[in-house]
């Protein structure tokens, strides 16, 4: 780890005593809001910064402005919390050169993120996450401040912290993508458009949602559940021609591109969802036009060819010559296929051709983006350690864009990454919405408090009240789904004594698709065995990521009991590729010998399949790989002669392989001081994803009794063995 150098300069950069300048609201309200800003913008910027305060205020919250040469996120998270406690801070705002917290040791707070901290640098392998400005339950250790990119603090997630994210506020960050007068000239334009846009009236009723190539295996039964979760969270947007739109992108292969700029430059669309995949810079919409003639597949598989070639000494230490032998070799392919590689014109060509494929950086302030709210569920779209990034080039493109929803590392494709989001429908604020719905790496880009207009004829449950009364009579009440799905979570929050079998009983009452996954979502808490039959009536929900997600967490739960309904499952959803994946790839976290036996009875049975001897030869070769998987890691284990680095390989597959079988010799690894502390380290950790194990209660028990009878242990083996404890104890409710 690149650390130590960074130690001294982070003592000399940070004064003793923190140097700040608190403004106060010019109006009493029961809610507050915090801009906090460094000084040089709040000097550029204070006429457009008061006009966005009072704007706020005009909304119901009095804010607060924290100006201050900020040395440590510490400092600004000392005031918010202190606003929280004395007068009820609601949210806040980080705008312009905002300390970036780095955050290490935590990536079971992320829904895929896993870089080896230990093998790649400290900036790119933490995780920027403003969870430690806005969750003040979380506790954190110093480590450094980065000596290059000064802005970057990093921490570790502390063992003695809780291992969940409960938010306390919600953020939002306004990060300039240029320097200097042109990076405030930035800001002094959004904050205009955000004032204009809070005295317009526009409600929610305008949406279009885009589906990028890769996402959920291009599958059509795992798209076409979102007209139906729109509908329930943005009805209004359902009684107009223009309403909803649904785009995928093999609907206008040649110019997709073209057809998405026209919906972002639509001036009426209220919220635009991208499922895609991202870098900072880019969007990546499409592959590869589809060809309709041989000519077509030929000239799109020389362009392949030719991005291979450039880029594979960049990219592996192969050179250019042993990567065409290679394809020689293993392709058949001649010297014609090799032609235009460096040729100039060549590769101009194949630049605007891969430029069609995408929204790059360079489009956006040509673009103009137009809706108030975009959502990325993509990787890196919202990284704002980057000086320019997707999402921050959205809101100050110009158009009428408040809001963006982004990730600043990369993100699970299998996540619901529009949870609870009927709540804007009704009126709440962006921030209010996504504050139960973070995960380390989701963030706010622009105004946390933009909402769109609502209907004033209906009073808003009242999102501060801490009854669990008042929140049953909400869940009772004719109210949206999402606003029910909101009294689930805040019942959970106030840890209401009967949740879990409400949770039960909602999930098999509720003919709402996005109410019966919040009940899924949190009923995993809880320690009996209510989970494990929601998850058996799950796998028939007429909602397919239910299905999808109910088959993956049996194998994480590991319970036998499970076989059949996978088996069914496997049969009847083998269209649903995500779902057949889900079945193949978690069959053996269970016992495998017993699910092949009734695989390949209901196989026998099932007279519909027309080949069911290719059907049982390619269900056997998933199987077969994944068990491969398996016995790897097993392997490794309890082989004390194999090589180290090979055991560790392994042993982090478990972090996405919690396969329940393996925790007995998890632990005994665990509980061997003769074992190497790094291996004992990487069991402790990966113990920790055992969340949904039917076994999780022995592994807390054998870890405190590894604390117990080791009382000599080292500490950050005892560290390690903490956190894991209180990760697995946050789902034994």
């Amino acid at each position: 780890m690149r650390i130590p150098l960074l130690f001294i300069a982070v003592m000399l950069c940070l004064p003793l005593k923190a140097q700040h300048n608190v403004i106060n609201p010019t109006r009493r309200t029961d809610h507050t809001f915090a801009i906090v800003v460094d000084e040089q913008t709040l000097e550029a910027c204070r006429t457009q910064i008061d006009r966005y305060r009072q704007a706020v205020e005009n909304e119901g919250l009095g804010t607060y402005i924290l100006s201050g040469m900020w040395h440590s996120p510490e400092q600004i998270r000392t005031l918010l919390k202190d606003l929280y406690t004395k007068d009820n801070l609601e949210g806040s705002v980080f705008l312009g050169d905002i300390p970036i917290p780095m955050i290490r040791r935590a990536q079971h707070l992320c829904s895929a993120f896993k870089m080896d901290e230990e093998l790649f640098p400290m900036n790119e392998s933490s995780v920027p996450s403003d969870r430690f400005y806005d969750d003040f339950d979380l506790c954190f250790d110093f480590i450094a401040r980065d000596s290059v990119h000064t802005n970057f603090f990093y921490y570790n997630l502390s063992a003695v912290s809780p291992q969940l994210i409960t938010c306390d506020i919600y953020s939002g960050r306004i990060k300039p993508t240029l320097k200097g007068e042109e990076g405030y000239a930035q800001i002094r334009q959004y904050l205009q458009k955000v004032v204009a846009e809070k005295e317009a009236a526009n409600p929610l009723d305008r949406v279009v949602s885009y589906t990028g190539e890769g996402s959920f295996s291009n599958s059509l039964a795992a798209w076409k559940d979102e007209t139906v979760t729109l509908r329930e969270q943005v009805p209004a947007a359902f009684n107009h021609a223009d309403g909803a739109r649904f785009y995928m992108f093999f609907m206008y292969p040649e110019n997709i591109k073209d057809v998405i700029t026209d919906e972002l430059r639509r001036p009426d669309v209220d919220l635009m969802l991208f499922h895609e995949h991202g870098t900072p810079d880019r969007q990546y919409l499409t592959g590869a036009a589809p060809g309709t003639d041989e000519d077509t597949y030929y000239a799109s598989a020389r362009q392949k060819v030719r991005e291979y070639l450039r880029s594979v000494e960049r990219r592996s230490t192969m050179t250019r010559a042993e990567a065409e032998e290679k394809l020689v070799k293993e392709y058949g392919l001649d010297s014609v296929w090799f032609t235009g590689v460096d040729d100039p014109e060549q590769k101009v060509k194949d630049s605007l051709a891969d430029l069609r494929t995408g929204i790059v950086l360079e489009d956006i302030p040509q673009i103009v983006p137009n809706p108030r709210v975009v959502v990325f569920d993509a990787c890196y779209n919202g990284d704002f350690r980057e000086d320019r990034y997707i999402a921050g080039n959205y809101i100050f493109a110009g158009g009428k864009t408040i809001a963006c929803f982004g990730n600043s590392v990369n993100v699970l494709q299998d996540k619901s990454a529009t949870d609870l989001m009927g709540l804007l429908s009704c009126g709440y604020r962006v921030g209010e919405w996504t504050k139960y719905i973070n995960i380390l790496e989701s963030h706010i880009i622009g105004d946390p408090t933009y909402r769109f207009t609502h209907d004033a004829t209906r009073d808003l449950p009242d999102i501060h009240a801490a009854d669990t009364g008042y929140w049953m009579d909400v869940l009772k009440g004719d109210f949206p789904a999402d606003l029910q799905s909101l009294a689930l979570y805040k019942l959970f929050e106030l840890e209401y004594p009967q949740m879990s079998s409400l949770l039960l009983e909602t999930f098999l009452t509720s003919p709402h698709y996005t109410q019966r996954l919040q009940c899924m979502h949190l009923l995993a808490h809880y320690n009996d065995s209510n989970y494990a039959t929601l998850l058996k009536h799950a796998v028939t929900d007429p909602y397919e990521f239910i299905r999808r997600k109910a088959i993956y967490y049996m194998g994480r739960v590991g319970r036998n009991e499970f076989i059949p309904y996978m088996v069914e499952s496997y049969l009847r959803d083998n269209m649903a590729e995500r779902i057949a994946f889900n079945v193949t790839f978690s069959a053996h976290h269970l016992s495998t010998p017993v699910f092949r036996k009734m695989l390949d009875k209901a196989i026998d049975k099932a007279d519909y399949l027309y080949n069911k001897d290719s059907f049982r030869e390619e269900s056997e070769r998933m199987i077969n790989s994944a068990e491969s998987m398996l016995a790897s890691c097993w392997s490794a284990l309890i082989d004390k002669n194999a090589p180290l680095k090979t055991r560790r390989m392994y042993i982090s597959v478990l972090r996405n392989n919690p396969f329940p079988l393996l925790a007995p010799d998890a632990l005994q690894v665990l509980s061997d001081p003769s074992e190497p502390l790094a291996l004992r380290m990487d069991v402790a950790e990966a113990l920790g994803w055992y969340v949904r194990s039917f076994n999780r209660e022995e592994i807390v028990r054998s870890c405190k009794r590894i604390l117990a009878d080791h009382p000599q242990t080292e500490p950050e083996l005892a560290s390690e063995i903490t956190k894991t404890i209180n990760r697995l104890n946050a789902y034994m409710r």
